[in-house]
């Protein structure tokens, strides 16, 4: 069960277990990390691992530590998805002899272990409402698909709860596929490694164990076949567990196709901009160029910034533009014409902007329409290159564009959980937006003969 000492009774646990080569790996990996993150594709038998990994912490901390009557959380997104991954997989697998799963008044719904196995519980729970798990405390905490979870504060409030007398160590523990509204924290973390600064002290505490479906000898060749039926970028995302490319990707927008490094641009192409509001969450300001031969359009520039007052966002946003550079239009948010108190006097975001020489027009808000416009713009023109392009300096957006997923009560429209502050001023700036028209030159080798003049 643990790095050492395996004794008798550990050996029939772990056969009992039956845990397949790469779940041994993500064992191993909660002895030397207390961030584990285990998963990536389909068919891993990721959700068996937690509730199966969580029974055997409790074990290992009764038998080795002498610790007992621990708790521990198994979390999913919702209650049907708690009963359906596990609630009723506990049902099935765990032994009689090992415990019970009951329901108390003082402990909630919990799977029981026998006082000669630690007296220790799984409590079972769902994440409707998260703050209300910011006094309780726990051993180690699973997520079931963490990537459903829209954004990392829910992580932080339940790592907040990691807490036991007598251990040392608490663990976080997670299973997830990549196709969630938070894919894009969750990737972040994991996977590509970027930490805020309040947790750079605790960066190396993360691992990920990737499970593909080819981990798992139970998997019956019609589950093969049906995963080979898929679309290509499904496959993708289910046999080989792509971070990049995943079921219920709203917009087909790659760094490949539409990031292109900083040149000139022409100036008779015309600049227009579109503006979100934020201020305890980002604010985003987008400067796009568009070529009136052919209706291509280039997002060149872009502040992304949170904490500011309207007053220090429009002192940013003029900071970074040049010097008679001629801005068309400036979209930004219906909302901000809304009145609302920042100074003495009330005024509207508007308002502070024109008094500070920035006057902003309000943008098509219809969130379907916007939708539409950037799904025609990132397909390809009759040049072969996409009609938006983004320059790589515009990071924010080239960022979240990609991990945005449809909203599965309106499909035809972005989830709003998402990070979506960069796609709502992209959408904005298209306010005006029309159907592209065909290139006046078919370029061959477009990306070398694209004529630029502003940065």
């Amino acid at each position: 069960m643990g790095p050492a000492n395996t004794s008798t009774a550990d050996i029939r646990l772990s056969q009992l277990i039956g845990f397949t080569a790469r779940q041994q790996e993500a064992q191993a990996a909660c002895f030397t990390h207390r961030f584990i993150l285990y998963g990536g594709a389909r068919g891993g038998g990721k959700s068996r691992w937690l509730r199966w990994m969580l029974l055997v912490l409790l074990i290992y901390w009764h038998m080795h530590h002498k610790i007992s009557n621990v708790t521990v959380g198994l979390f999913c997104a919702t209650y049907p998805d708690l009963r359906d991954r596990q609630i009723t997989k506990i049902t099935d697998e765990f032994p009689s002899f090992l415990g019970e799963l009951r329901d108390s008044m003082e402990h909630g719904l919990c799977f029981h272990l026998k006082p000669e196995f630690g007296g220790g519980r799984i409590a079972l729970r769902n994440l409707d409402d998260p703050s209300k798990y910011k006094s309780a405390e726990f051993a180690a905490i699973a997520v079931d698909e963490l990537t459903l979870l829209p954004n990392k504060s829910v992580f932080d409030i339940l790592r907040g709860s990691l807490r036991w007398a007598g251990i040392e160590r608490t663990l976080f523990l997670a299973a997830t596929n990549p196709d969630g509204v938070g894919n894009l924290w969750v990737r972040e973390l994991w996977i590509e490694k970027v930490f805020p600064p309040e947790m750079e002290a605790i960066k190396d505490q993360f691992t990920f164990i990737q499970s593909l479906p080819t981990d798992n000898p139970y998997l019956t060749q019609q589950y093969w076949d049906d995963l080979r039926t898929q679309t290509p970028d499904v496959q993708r995302a289910w046999i080989e567990g792509d971070w990049y490319v995943f079921q219920g990707q709203a917009l087909r927008f790659t760094r490949a196709r539409h990031v292109i490094k900083p040149c000139e641009l022409a100036d008779y192409w015309v600049i227009k901009s579109g503006y979100d509001w934020g201020e305890a969450k980002p604010m985003c300001y987008l400067w796009q160029a568009t070529n009136p031969d052919n209706g291509r359009r280039i997002v060149y520039r872009e502040v992304y910034e949170k904490g500011l007052t309207d007053p220090r966002q429009v002192e940013l946003i003029k900071s970074v533009e040049r010097i008679g550079e001629k801005v068309r239009a400036r979209y930004a948010d219906p909302s901000i014409w809304t009145k609302r108190t920042q100074t003495t006097t009330p005024t509207s975001t508007a308002d502070v902007f024109a008094d500070h020489g920035i006057y902003l027009e309000r943008a098509d808000n219809d969130r379907l329409n916007g939708k539409r416009k950037v799904s025609r713009l990132i397909e390809p023109l009759q040049d072969g290159l996409p009609g938006l392009l983004v320059f790589e300096t515009c990071g924010n957006l080239i960022r979240t564009l990609p991990s945005l997923v449809h909203d599965k009560r309106q499909p035809e429209d972005i989830d709003t959980d998402g990070e979506d502050h960069a796609y709502d001023a992209l959408r904005y700036s298209l306010t005006d937006a029309r159907e592209a028209t065909p290139a006046r030159v078919v370029v061959p080798s477009p990306m070398s003969n694209i004529i630029y003049a502003r940065r």
